[in-house]
């Protein structure tokens, strides 16, 4: 294979893999993180582009000077990601700083661009500044070509020499500011800032060998700095992929760890200890970075014998009296987070809670919060009478206005609680069905058609198939329902109970295939009150008379419904409901139309 063959492999690379780290960053959400890699990608592009412009250039001195200038003006460019890393790493910059760095950029820039320039200098003529700038870069150039490769024979000038002292220099200084991050501990990913300096300073450095080569050679068409570049790319990517670099809530931890107000540590999976948070240091002076690295049972508050063992081992040890810490005059109650990534553990967090003012009077209070709490539970308990009442009233309305279905809200509310409590009993939906879940149920299923009462009822007790434009009014009974629930339920109404009414009134006609209405939302994406609330709705229209259609039997209207398990409903509650099968036809018997 040639030595031209090579360098446009390398070189072509080069380009694409900078083009797609790129397009990987531009996906990742607006950020300093993605602004400071959208920089440095950016321009690594044009350099890229500059050494693929000299070696596809053919000898043609004109592309040879014009792909030279994207070459030195896009390497010169990137040093500008160091003035953006000052600016990411500290909070604020000495403007002076900024104005010698920029100025330094832009005189550089000037050389670049002026040094094929021949048009006779004149003061009035800003244009023919760059005559005069010209031989400041290079003394002369001309182009050659050596194993079929071009290039842009350079005899280098002054300037040249101050542009290499320049990229020392804000090599040097990128090294000062690693170790200036990396000793005082700032609030950063070390293994990310540190992928971070090899990143930006690779080109730096393979440009430094690349003109030692070149004056150990002679030969200037060797693509070093390419080189540079496809390490440098390939590193991006796994910084933005692997690292989340541009992620800015994984960026934020420890920052957030820090300047919380809660005494907190943090320890690897092995329960040594990571990391110590700043007001966990200012409580505990025995607390401090010394501990970082050592176990955490021997270490980390040795003075109360086995308590980081207990705690490590036992949870439920947090809430007892024996877990407490003291500290600067405090009391302190600790508690355990696990971290895992999927099923693997990674560590734990431990927060230490103030509990003082509960610890110091927790005995004196006792009697007094018994008191309070039977009052408490006194007031809730005409609250829930109230909200009974008021739930009652509102359906009765619903019934009213809507005579074909009467009787339908008492039987939906019997059937809800009655597949709730099979769906407890068999041990499905653990995290969200309680004893608590299956008595809202019942209480809360009356309210599903409240949205009927705003419906014309006319058109609620029209015998023939509705048009569009009444599909889609009638349709509105959820939206309108849901939103009465959210008004009314404000205030004094249990959340848990709140949500529950909201949900079934909006969500009661959505199907599990999201074709329903009127978010068509599918899946678990529909609450489980209103796919318990779906079955139950639909099951009682079936068995009784309606306006627009006919009465079923029991049987044909669990068969209807069995051929639309994974369509319209849940299979799950599907099968629940086909179990308690008897006690869904002593419903039907007892609370029927005339007697409800």
């Amino acid at each position: 294979m040639s030595a031209l063959a090579v360098e446009q492999i390398i070189t072509n690379a080069s380009v694409l893999l900078s083009i797609a780290s790129l397009l990987i960053i531009v996906c990742q959400p607006a950020s300093k993180e993605q602004k400071l890699a959208m920089t440095y990608t950016l321009f690594s592009i044009i350099t890229c582009l500059g050494y693929g412009g000299i070696i596809y250039s053919n000898g043609s001195e004109e592309l040879l000077v014009f792909a030279t200038k994207l070459k030195y003006g896009g390497a010169l460019c990137v040093s500008i990601t160091f003035l953006l890393l000052l600016f990411y790493i500290y909070k604020e910059v000495p403007k002076w700083f900024t104005f010698i760095f920029a100025a330094c950029i832009a005189f550089f820039l000037m050389l670049i661009f002026s040094f094929d320039a021949t048009s006779e200098f004149r003061l009035s003529d800003f244009r023919s500044w760059m005559h005069f700038m010209s031989r400041w870069l290079f003394k002369g150039y001309y182009p050659e070509v050596s194993d079929g490769v071009p290039f842009l024979r350079k005899i280098n000038a002054w300037g040249h020499t101050f542009f290499v002292l320049f990229t020392i220099g804000y090599s040097l200084g990128f090294l000062g500011v690693l170790i200036h991050v990396l000793v005082k501990k700032y609030p950063v990913d070390r293994v990310n800032f540190i992928l971070l300096y090899i990143i930006l300073t690779i080109p730096a450095y393979f440009y430094l060998f690349e003109k030692i080569f070149i004056k150990v050679s002679g030969y200037e068409s060797l693509p070093v700095v390419p080189v540079g570049f496809d390490i440098s790319n390939a590193l991006f990517v796994y910084l933005i992929v692997y690292r989340k670099f541009c992620d800015v809530n994984v960026l934020a931890t420890p920052v957030v760890f820090d300047a919380v107000n809660v005494p907190a540590v943090v320890l690897d999976r092995k329960k040594n200890i990571t990391n110590i948070n700043s007001m966990a240091q200012s409580i505990f002076p025995t607390l401090n970075k010394e501990l970082i690295g050592r176990s955490a049972e021997l270490y980390l508050f040795a003075e109360y014998e086995g308590l980081m063992s207990s705690l490590l081992m036992d949870e439920a040890y947090c809430n007892s009296e024996e877990s407490y810490i003291y500290g600067s005059g405090k009391v302190f109650r600790p508690h355990i987070n696990v971290i895992k990534s999927g099923k693997l553990l990674q560590g734990y967090v431990i927060w230490l809670d103030d509990v003082t003012l509960l610890h110091e009077y927790r005995q004196q209070l006792e009697q007094e919060v018994e008191e309070k709490t039977s009052k408490l539970q006194e007031n809730v308990d005409k609250m829930r009478a109230m909200r009974d009442q008021m739930v009652l009233g509102f359906s009765s309305i619903a019934e009213h206005h809507d005579l074909s279905s009467k009787g339908h809200i008492r039987r939906t509310a019997n059937y809800t609680e009655a597949i709730a409590r099979e769906l407890l009993e068999e041990g499905k939906f653990k995290t969200e069905i309680d004893p608590t879940f299956v008595e809202i149920m019942g209480q809360v299923a009356p309210l599903h058609d409240i949205g009927k009462t705003y419906i014309d009822r006319g058109l609620l007790d029209k015998a023939e198939k509705l048009t569009p434009e009444e599909r889609s009014v009638m349709e509105m009974h959820t939206v309108m329902g849901a939103q009465f629930i959210e008004t009314t339920m404000k205030q004094n109404v249990d959340p848990l109970y709140a949500k529950m009414a909201y949900d079934v009134a909006l969500s009661h006609h959505e199907w599990w295939n999201g074709e329903g209405y009127p978010n068509k939302i599918s899946g678990e994406q529909i609450p489980l009150c209103a796919r318990i609330m779906a079955v139950a709705d639909v099951y009682d229209a079936l068995v009784t008379k309606r306006p627009y259609k006919k009465v079923y039997t029991s049987q044909t209207a669990y068969e209807m419904i069995h051929a639309q398990s994974g369509i319209q409903f849940d299979p799950r509650i599907v099968e629940a409901f086909e179990r308690c099968r008897d006690q869904i036809e002593i419903i039907r018997q007892h609370v029927d139309d005339t007697n409800s």
